[in-house]
């Protein structure tokens, strides 16, 4: 995935139709243009809501009531390495002020300080916004704000890039069938409270989501009647296991598969597990309605917002009453409630062997490489399933792990290391870095999906629960043939490049994004007061984008370009940002993270 290309093969623009070409836009044009004189050479590079505060469940060292100390001055990060940690571990910096403070607090003081910072509330944002509908009603589109306020005006970075991470692990999506904003927001509050918390508990709290049980099926999920065709439900059953757990097959202790005597991988379970674990889950439905009223367990007001914050309630009468297989040799006894069978279901799940090899390599992809090695994979791994105090699950030492493994910090890593910034990132990221303000104090960032005309991607807008790409895709071709994987790769296609250099010219070209209050507006009058010295502008947009790290032939013909372009007026130094900032979002250098 690292090794040098000419730019037309990371880049392919497919030649558009002649009604197409009638509708180019003035933005894509210069931006085609730009990128035609730059000729980048590789694709590698390198060189307000409320807040609310969270009771973890876990403290690891380094956590606790007292900071780590600041490292001498001598032992400061690289500016480089402090701003690889905040592309890791943020949605990008804003200022070399952000990076400068890590450098001075130190890796360990910086992440004491982010999971000591409180939260921001995503239903409390739909609180304050619903009176902008004229029935008092939260929207969807609320929902997909509070998001974005979180990620550009948040303090609770970390938690909020982690909350992420989770979140396209343990997948809800608005995408058929349609949620609740309140349930899609209270999920997000959800994976926010346990972020730095313990994962056993993260999974019983999906589990009995509302989001979750309406999205794969598990409420109103019920005991076998076979005169009217009725079987619980497997379909949270399976993918609990499959994607939110243990994965298909065993694994060892560093992420690679365990194979049987016949040389193949053996697998976690089958279809008897799958019926467990459906019946285990059965019985469950919206918190407001009475257990002692069996007539009730299907029905519940989905308008009652209510429903969607309250985990769901049992009804023992709705259960399935007989022993259930679950993994390995464990069998439930018959008889027990809904809650104990839970409980045990999830124990089951939780101390299988596998979870910390699974959930640990896909943090570490989401957060710092798509292709971490096994010994990497081992020692995330290990820190899961005792987190140096005996406590199992613990997220908060499973970040710092993944955050400050040698090979997260690595000085100049090479070979495959690295990762494509997500489109949501790079687009969260220019608005952080461009200072994006609206006079409203809000956003107005709802729909991005669309791989045409927006980024191919958007919070909560997930295709299915498999997310907008697997962790386990190759990009066919020379990734493949080298066995490594490529995640993001899956929802970069020619349409989507085309339409991501369209989405990001055009918000540089009309200065900001949205409408009205809630235009989200940049600042680069900083920039623009660097564009006489185009060394200075592309050292500035290396510190901010590319983390210096942008490749030494990018520098070069970036400062060659803008040194063609005049600079004497304000709107030509204005023109001078505008072509580095479109350079840089399709850049093989800023794309891929290093």
């Amino acid at each position: 995935m690292n090794q040098p290309r000419p730019l037309e093969t990371c880049l392919t623009l497919p030649a558009p139709s002649a009604s197409k070409r009638s509708q180019t836009t003035r933005a894509c044009t210069t931006a085609l243009a730009v990128l035609a004189l730059l000729v980048l050479s590789a694709c590698g590079g390198g060189g307000g809501g409320g807040t609310v505060n969270n009771a973890d469940s876990s403290t690891p060292a380094g956590s606790g009531s007292e900071p780590p100390a600041q490292p001498s001055v001598a032992n400061r990060p690289s500016q480089q390495d402090a701003a690889r940690l905040l592309t890791q571990a943020t949605f990008g910096a804003t200022s070399i002020d952000d990076i400068e403070a890590v450098r001075v607090e130190g890796f360990e003081r910086w992440l004491w300080n982010q999971f000591n910072t409180p939260a921001m509330s995503h239903t409390g944002y739909l609180d304050a916004q619903r009176t902008r509908n004229e029935k008092n009603r939260a929207t969807d589109e609320m929902s997909y704000e509070a998001i974005w306020q979180q990620w550009l005006t948040g303090a609770d970075q970390l938690r909020a890039r982690v909350s992420f991470a989770l979140g396209q692990i343990v997948v809800i999506s608005n995408v058929a069938p349609d949620l609740r904003p309140y349930a899609m927001s209270s999920y997000l509050d959800m994976l926010n409270r346990n972020a730095f918390g313990n994962y056993r508990t993260l999974l019983k709290d999906v589990t009995l989501h509302p989001a979750m049980g309406y999205y794969l099926n598990m409420m109103k999920s019920e005991k076998d009647d076979p005169e009217q065709g009725i079987h619980p439900n497997e379909n949270y059953a399976r993918e609990v296991l499959q994607l939110f757990s243990i994965g298909l097959v065993e694994l060892n202790p560093d992420g690679s598969a365990k194979l049987g005597s016949d040389g193949k991988p053996i697998p976690t379970y089958g279809e008897a597990e799958v019926k467990g674990f459906a019946k285990a889950f059965s019985g469950w439905t919206f918190a407001s309605q009475d257990p002692a009223k069996p007539s009730q367990f299907h029905k519940g007001d989905e308008n009652l917002d209510s429903n969607w914050t309250t985990p769901m309630r049992a009804f023992a009468s709705k259960h399935s009453p007989e022993a259930k297989k679950l993994l390995g040799s464990t069998v439930l006894p018959a008889g027990q409630t809904p809650e104990k069978d839970l409980e045990d279901a999830i124990d089951v799940i939780f101390n299988h062997p596998n979870v910390g090899p699974f959930i640990g390599r896909q943090l570490i992809q989401r957060l710092v490489t798509s292709n971490p090695s096994h010994a990497y994979i081992g020692r995330v791994a290990a820190v899961f399933n005792n987190n140096g105090a005996g406590v199992r699950g613990d997220l908060k030492s499973v970040v710092q792990a993944i955050l400050l493994d040698p090979e997260a910090r690595t000085p100049a890593p090479g070979g495959s290391y690295g990762k494509q910034r997500e489109p949501v990132i790079r687009f969260a990221h220019y608005l952080r870095a461009l200072g994006a303000r609206s006079s409203s104090g809000i956003n107005a960032i709802h729909y991005l999906d669309s791989a045409d005309d927006g980024l191919g991607q958007s919070p909560l807008l997930a295709p299915s629960v498999f997310n907008f790409f697997s962790p386990n895709f190759r990009q066919p071709g020379t990734v493949a043939r080298a066995g490594l994987y490529s995640p993001e790769f899956q929802i970069t296609t020619e349409t989507s490049v085309v339409g991501s250099l369209n989405f990001f010219a055009n918000l540089i070209h009309n200065g900001g994004y949205g409408w009205d209050d809630n235009r989200l507006v940049l600042n680069t009058k900083p920039l623009e007061a660097l564009a006489n010295d185009p060394v200075a502008l592309v050292a500035r947009i290396d510190a901010l984008f590319f983390g210096y790290q942008m490749g030494a032939s990018t520098r070069e013909r970036m400062t060659r370009m803008l040194a063609a372009m005049p600079s004497g007026s304000d709107y030509q130094r204005k023109e001078r940002v505008q072509a580095a900032l479109i350079v840089t979002a399709m850049s093989p250098d800023y794309v891929i993270q290093k």
